[in-house]
């Protein structure tokens, strides 16, 4: 199953590192992962993801 995986580098509630391992965890097993750190981003990464028209052709 794609997983297109999202995370502020400034989020301070979760630190990016958890998704960072996430990922390679996932690419160690050859999986079909993407990963999104937006630099500038805190917590609410999500309001820049579903503003991103790219994310709705990836569902498709």
């Amino acid at each position: 199953m794609p997983v297109w995986a999202f995370h502020g580098a400034k989020d301070t509630t979760v630190p990016p590192q958890e998704s960072i391992g996430m990922v390679k965890a996932l690419k160690d097993c050859n999986g079909n992962v993407k990963f999104t750190l937006y630099p500038e981003l805190g917590y609410d990464c999500w309001t820049e993801t579903y503003n991103n028209p790219e994310l709705y052709q990836w569902f498709l």
